[in-house]
């Protein structure tokens, strides 16, 4: 009781305290507000007996309908087969280019860490439309170059099919396994490794026996999120699978909103809460199989590895790691310029390059609108994710607010929402909630979606880069009478420029990629230019396409080299020398 009393006055003498509260609590709802309501709705939705917005009662029909069709477990089998089959590609692929990036003496080591992550910042839309001009059945160019070359007179290749989708789907999971294995390759401890050789174990054996069992927790996690990231997909297997009937989950989704009469949008929510729950369940075996252990390796001694001597095989790994940027990034691009100035598709020569097809597509009045709208959206998300980014992260890591624990859970949230199931918990908070109705098919329900879609990786970047930071340096700085405002303003930003960096190009590059969670939610003048892609690939003009892909992707460089200069410059000035604080003149 005495207790309490005191914490009581001790509120009461500290208004600041209470501020601060409120602020974090006032943060907590407005994080609920923005992620709760699709995962709401869509639950709701799934069990609701009439279209979202009429009266209706709760019923299992929608779930009777999806369960009793031999299809949903034939489109069901495929996402998991192409999901399985992608991942464990994937994940060898991605964990041999860091380890022979971190572990050995490979040449053109520095080269090869910038080149191997460029293909995860470059769309996964532009890969397959570049792959499909070089490996579809009918003119693909390596084909077209196989049958000179060798005279077979049947195509080798044929992009629309299983192989095709895993093949494509692979790369764009190798530099995202990667990304997420590279540090835990670094900041091992080559003690054991080191000892393991001196005591005659090979390469290999130490690999396996030694290396991959002490970076457990990061092969788990990329697992994990890489067969998240299959289940979810929807572009390769619209664009290749669909065209010889290979159908996947997202795909029943998206075809139960858009391609029935009426839309069967109880149906398509009865579909998304499957896929969720099948994301939860990865997400808690994971949670179940790490529990608590530890897995140490960094120690206060200093310690300096000696690198595995590849001798004879150095080159050949580094064209191993070379293949992932020449396949996903340097062939689809070249494949998309080369196309974007061709007059006839999968004809390629001096005499036919023309540029038409620019003009074309700039002087198209959906293109124009689709770019100014895909540009405002990637400016406002990367603003406002930025935002909320930190102050998410900051209350989650560097506070003792009681829902901290809760708002980094709703941070966490939208990584199980595949971005098809976003778009239908959308639609039925829009169809549903008072007030909401007005969002529909405005500019306002994508920013919102893409702000949902983005905040998983937005808030992680920022929390990277504060875990870093000791608390002694904030303690030092409030001793020395700085506030927390000043505390934050000129400690604790420039420390994480690097995070605040990578959350808004996260945010800016979920505007730009994104095309299952448009398609279902963009109205007259709210085009985006995935979907403005989209309707030109329906329309057969793949010049056309090609187009608006290089646009997005040179919109892409040019976002993210203005995300650079403003967190860079802009604020660098004041945060770097704080007022009153001029070095005085010699």
């Amino acid at each position: 009781m005495k207790s309490r009393r005191n914490s009581r006055k001790l509120a009461v003498k500290n208004p600041g305290m209470r501020l601060s509260s409120l602020l974090w609590s006032g943060l907590l709802v407005l994080t609920g507000i923005l992620v709760l309501p699709p995962f709401l709705l869509l639950a709701i939705g799934s069990f609701w007996g009439a279209p979202p917005g009429d009266p209706g009662s709760l019923s299992l029909q929608t779930y009777i309908e999806a369960y009793s069709s031999p299809e949903t477990y034939r489109v069901l089998w495929n996402s998991v087969y192409i999901a399985t089959c992608k991942t464990f590609l994937a994940l060898i692929w991605g964990v041999s280019m860091a380890w022979l990036v971190t572990r050995t003496d490979m040449p053109f080591r520095g080269l090869i860490e910038v080149l191997i992550p460029v293909p995860f910042f470059i769309p996964g839309l532009f890969s397959i439309f570049g792959w499909i001009h070089l490996a579809n059945p009918y003119n693909g160019l390596i084909n077209q170059f196989l049958q000179f070359i060798f005279g077979f007179e049947k195509p080798l290749l044929n992009i629309y099919s299983y192989g095709g989708i895993i093949f494509i789907m692979t790369l764009g999971s190798a530099s995202f396994i990667y990304l997420l294995t590279v540090g835990a390759f670094r900041g091992l401890d080559p003690a054991l490794e080191e000892s393991a050789r001196t005591c005659g174990a090979g390469l290999l054996t130490t690999f396996f026996r030694i290396t991959l069992p002490m970076i457990a927790p990061a092969l788990l996690g990329a697992f994990v999120l890489s067969f998240i990231r299959g289940l979810e997909a929807f572009e390769a297997p619209v664009l290749l699978g669909s065209p010889v009937k290979i159908y996947v989950f997202t795909n029943e989704i998206h075809r139960a909103v858009t391609f029935r009469d009426p839309p069967q949008y109880g149906l398509a929510a009865a579909l998304g809460v499957t896929l969720i729950v099948i994301t939860l369940l990865l997400v808690f075996a994971q949670w179940r199989i790490l529990g608590e252990r530890q897995f140490f390796t960094i120690t206060g001694r200093g310690y300096n590895p000696h690198p595995f001597k590849l001798h004879h095989w150095r080159w050949p790994a580094f064209a191993f790691c070379s293949l992932n940027f020449l396949l996903d990034g340097a062939l689809p691009i070249a494949m998309l310029v080369a196309n974007s100035v061709s007059s006839i598709p999968g004809v390629y020569r001096w005499e036919l390059i023309t540029f038409r097809h620019y003009r074309t597509a700039f002087m198209d009045e959906v293109v124009i609108r689709s770019l100014y709208n895909t540009t405002l959206l990637a400016l406002l998300g990367a603003f406002i994710g930025i935002l909320l980014s930190v102050l998410i992260a900051y209350a989650a890591t560097r506070t003792k607010f009681w829902g901290r624990r809760m708002l980094d859970l709703l941070s966490w949230l939208p990584w199980t929402l595949p971005g098809i199931v976003l778009g239908v918990g959308m639609l039925w908070a829009v169809l549903m909630l008072p007030g909401y109705s007005v969002l529909y098919g405005t500019l306002w329900i994508l920013l919102i979606s893409f702000l949902i879609k983005g905040l998983p990786l937005g808030v992680r970047a920022v929390t990277g880069s504060l875990v870093q930071i000791h608390h002694e340096l904030e303690e030092c700085a409030r001793i020395h009478g700085a506030s927390w405002g000043q505390n934050c303003r000129y400690v604790l930003l420039p420390l994480i420029r690097p995070g605040i960096l990578a959350a808004g190009v996260f945010f800016a590059y979920a505007v730009l990629r994104d095309l299952s969670t448009a398609v279902l939610l963009y109205g007259y003048g709210s085009e985006v230019l995935t979907v403005a892609m989209l309707r030109y690939w329906a329309e057969g003009r793949v010049q056309v396409v090609s187009v608006l892909a290089l646009t997005t992707l040179l919109l892409l460089v040019i976002l993210s080299a203005l995300q650079r200069l403003v967190v860079r410059k802009s604020p660098g000035a004041a945060w770097d020398s704080p007022p009153g604080n001029k070095p005085a003149a010699a």
